[in-house]
């Protein structure tokens, strides 16, 4: 389960009381609290006048730009967004899939592949996702140096695993 980190406490500590009062069994195992979104540096708020809906977002930007500027933070670390950032994110996922280019074959991923036992090491440490970006980009420059076409098929499975990458180069 999860929420803003300003929701835990005394709204989770509640909701936990109340569920388990009610059902006489533990609630969730595992609680994911966010750090906020920020705007150009600012607290988003509706009072600041910064305040906006995804669905305005995804007007502007791909939803897979946006999953991949929201992936390169950790989740409980404060997200600035900035159009600047969104502009760099959309350049940095063309880098990735101009690694597949021409070299996307289908293939099955090996969990056993030393980029996929660092990228799941990432995900099994506190949904570490910026390690595990940085284990797709290292696969990158490993598919453009063209050592092993497998590296390419490592890269889209990986990057499938985040919901990217899926698309046709």
């Amino acid at each position: 389960h999860g929420g803003g980190q300003d929701l835990q406490f005394p709204h989770h500590e509640n909701e936990i009381a109340q569920s388990e009062g009610a059902h006489q069994c533990a609630f969730v195992n595992y609680w994911l609290h966010n750090g906020f979104v920020r705007v150009d540096d600012e607290k988003m708020s509706k009072s600041l006048g910064n305040f906006f809906t995804i669905r305005e977002v995804l007007k502007q930007y791909d939803a897979e730009v946006v999953r991949f500027f929201i992936l390169r933070a950790h989740y409980r670390s404060p997200l600035n967004y900035s159009d600047a950032h969104l502009d760099d994110a959309r350049g940095a996922l063309s880098r990735l899939y101009t690694a597949l280019k021409g070299r996307a074959g289908d293939g099955r991923l090996d969990w056993d592949e030393p980029h996929a036992r660092r990228f799941k090491a990432a995900m099994d440490d506190d949904f570490g996702t910026p390690e595990a970006m940085a284990v797709l980009f290292d696969l990158a420059n490993e598919v453009n140096r063209g050592h092993d076409p497998q590296l390419a098929v490592q890269l889209k499975g990986l990057g499938g695993v985040l919901g990217l990458l899926q698309r046709d180069p």
